[in-house]
């Protein structure tokens, strides 16, 4: 396992956990959402130096539609930026559709850098949703 796999991981579970438990209803729908594209990426066949993953494509495709109805319709700030991640992740995979040739380790770093930004937007909605949730406390009298 890859040193960059293995933090991405990590975030995910823990972006995953914090969701379900401090997390309103679009943040636990965005965890599970995204730890099924994650689950979903590792039944594919492995990566391909040379061929686009299409199938990895089409489920970060769905996540961006998922996270851009977020945006439009949660009127929570987080999910503005989490969509906009997306969108590079998915100019990431595009680039590497119509330039083959480009290195394969930037493509794959590029593709764990967004992702992980997604996921940092997932942690902040359920931090500073909790705290915006949470009764203000007053003095004591």
């Amino acid at each position: 396992m890859s040193p960059i796999y293995a933090v991405s991981l990590g975030l995910l579970i823990v972006s995953a956990a914090l969701a379900f438990w401090r997390g309103g209803g679009w943040e636990r729908a965005t965890a599970a959402a995204l730890v099924l594209v994650w689950i979903g990426t590792a039944f594919v066949a492995p990566f391909n130096h040379a061929e686009p993953p299409w199938v990895i494509i089409g489920l970060d495709g769905a996540t961006m539609l998922f996270l851009l109805y977020l945006a439009l319709y949660s009127k929570r700030q987080w999910t503005i930026w989490a969509a906009a991640f997306q969108f590079l992740l998915m100019a990431n995979h595009l680039a590497f559709v119509r330039f083959r040739e480009l290195d394969q380790w930037a493509y794959v770093t590029a593709y764990y850098v967004w992702g992980d930004a997604v996921l940092l937007c997932l942690i902040s909605g359920v931090i500073w949703g909790a705290h915006k949730a949470a009764p203000a406390a007053g003095p004591a009298d």
